[in-house]
């Protein structure tokens, strides 16, 4: 039964991915991040702060285009509510993407700097 679960979470993962860019583009920023990440050779601290706020760009994403499905489930329709609806949910991925790209200015600029400082 928990196999079927897994096995369904990620298809909804890859229905995700397909159907929606913003998706492919955070995933995209993702990649990179750990890819810097790598480079400045970040601590663990460091390592869990990045992972996290990718993890929370990437569940705001997944809410978002769920959202937007079963919107356009209920009605294609203009209606005042769904407009709220969608822009909420929109802005909750907006404020997870600022927060994540603040937290890896900081941790990546810091390192950066060092890195200058050490030449």
């Amino acid at each position: 039964m928990k196999r079927n679960k897994f096995k369904k979470a990620y298809l909804g993962i890859r229905e995700g991915i397909r159907i929606e860019n913003s998706f492919k583009v955070h995933l995209t920023a993702a990649a990179l991040a750990i890819v810097i990440s790598a480079l400045l050779r970040l601590n663990s601290t460091e390592w869990c702060l990045v992972l996290l706020v990718i993890g929370l760009v990437l569940v705001a994403e997944m809410f978002n285009t769920g959202i937007e499905l079963l919107v356009r489930l209920h009605t294609r329709e203009y209606h005042k509510l769904a407009e709220k609806l969608l822009n909420i949910s929109a802005g909750a991925v907006l404020i997870s993407s600022i927060v994540a790209t603040l937290i890896g200015l900081i941790i990546f600029g810091c390192k950066i700097i060092a890195l200058y400082k050490d030449l």
